[in-house]
């Protein structure tokens, strides 16, 4: 069986489209944070954070490290559901096709009324 590598013309295509991908990489230097009041009712806002090659940014809100169904906004509405648990952001920056993630720190536990 023949192996890609960089003496063939599909290794080379290949070592070529990796090194495009990589040079399009947005580079995450600051993670995104979680600021607002931590009690049911209230709104938590995700920052983006700080990226590099100024990507476009999706959000997806996660309660006790798990990934909620429909919290894909850069805020949240705190429920019911959240309250005892640990919220935390990820944020997802995509430019020219080539995406990165950066998660935030966890909340302290969300207060109810």
């Amino acid at each position: 069986m023949a192996r890609q590598s960089r003496s063939t013309l599909a290794g080379r295509r290949a070592a070529s489209r990796a090194a495009d991908a990589v040079s399009k990489l947005p580079v995450n230097s600051v993670l995104p944070a979680i600021t607002g009041t931590k009690t049911q009712g209230q709104t938590l806002t995700c920052s983006s954070g700080t990226w590099s090659k100024t990507p476009s940014y999706t959000y997806q809100w996660r309660r006790d490290g798990v990934a909620i169904i429909g919290a894909t906004a850069s805020t949240r509405v705190l429920a019911l559901a959240d309250v005892g648990a640990l919220m935390s952001c990820t944020v997802k920056a995509t430019k020219s096709g080539v995406s990165a993630v950066a998660t935030s720190a966890q909340t302290t536990a969300i207060v109810g009324l």
